[in-house]
């Protein structure tokens, strides 16, 4: 088994055998460099014979290598990438090196028919690893690729909240599966080339691409999207110890206040979602947190 170049950083593993047709994401982001060192390795252990395909079809997809290898988020003057894969912005004449990425990336999962598609991240605030789809939290296609990843918390989107932008979305808005896996906090120790290299190579073999046993992770916390709280004041101050990620809060808790006094509570029940906690990033009529609730 041959891996080809389909196009920069892209390379392609066919089995020759029928089965699951997978793409495994990385660097999207090119400062998360655990994912990215991940999925460079396992490039290297396909092509030196290490690893090999048992069934279907692999396509590993180095998504920004421009901003890898300048380790930035994205590329200096461009955009983030994991905005651009919105219909609109595909549709239009490209300007910057990550709106002609994402088109390239976009055409690479259709030429090749990538049924499910797993992009790799780190997330840039502490926090524990959790996983993102945009059909319901239930959805059966997306559970197939989900329970072969350690995350135990399960984050669903159906209502596209988060605008259809991302490159799982873009699977996902057309039919197939997009998944996109926060596998922790960018500066935690723990969260290493290795420990994501398992992640990925325990997903090819539950998928049945690779020979050998994996491990379902089946017990997840199902969460969706379900409200929005925005800003309608100056600045905010969170409530001490409120406002992580994924934290449970009960109806009624104070979220915290606005610059002149005006508190925010919680109406029902909720997990925040990406709270903003850096005052830089509060603006008014903007999100402040996401809100969802349990599913299942």
């Amino acid at each position: 088994m041959t891996l080809h170049t389909v196009g920069d950083g892209m390379r392609l593993a066919e089995s020759g055998a029928p089965g699951p047709r997978i793409a495994i994401a990385f660097g999207t982001h090119g400062d998360e460099r655990a994912p990215i060192d991940a999925g460079l390795e396992l490039v290297a252990r396909i092509e030196r014979g290490a690893l090999e395909l048992a069934a279907g079809t692999l396509l590993l997809v180095h998504s920004n290598p421009l901003a890898s290898a300048q380790d930035r988020r994205w590329s200096e003057g461009g955009v983030d990438l994991n905005r651009c894969f919105h219909a609109s912005v595909l549709a239009r004449e490209p300007a910057l090196f990550e709106e002609r990425r994402a088109r390239a990336i976009a055409a690479a999962l259709d030429d090749h028919a990538i049924e499910a598609l797993v992009d790799f991240h780190c997330t840039v605030e502490p926090g524990r690893r959790f996983l993102m789809q945009h059909p319901p939290a239930l959805d059966e296609a997306h559970r197939a690729v989900t329970r072969w990843l350690r995350a135990d918390v399960l984050l669903a989107d159906p209502r596209l909240w988060f605008g259809g932008v991302s490159l799982d979305e873009l699977l996902s808005t057309r039919g197939r599966v997009g998944v996109c896996y926060e596998t922790g906090w960018i500066r935690d120790p723990a969260n290493t080339p290795e420990s994501v290299l398992d992640e990925m190579t325990n997903l090819l073999a539950g998928t049945g691409l690779v020979a050998g046993d994996a491990t379902a992770h089946d017990e997840k916390r199902r969460l969706e999207l379900d409200a929005v709280v925005r800003c309608e004041g100056d600045g905010f101050r969170w409530e001490d110890g409120v406002g992580e990620n994924l934290q449970e809060l009960r109806a009624g808790t104070r979220l915290g206040a606005y610059a002149d006094g005006t508190p925010v509570e919680l109406e029902s029940d909720a997990t925040l979602i990406f709270p903003k906690k850096k005052p830089e990033l509060v603006e008014r009529k903007k999100p402040l947190v996401y809100l969802a609730a349990r599913r299942g």
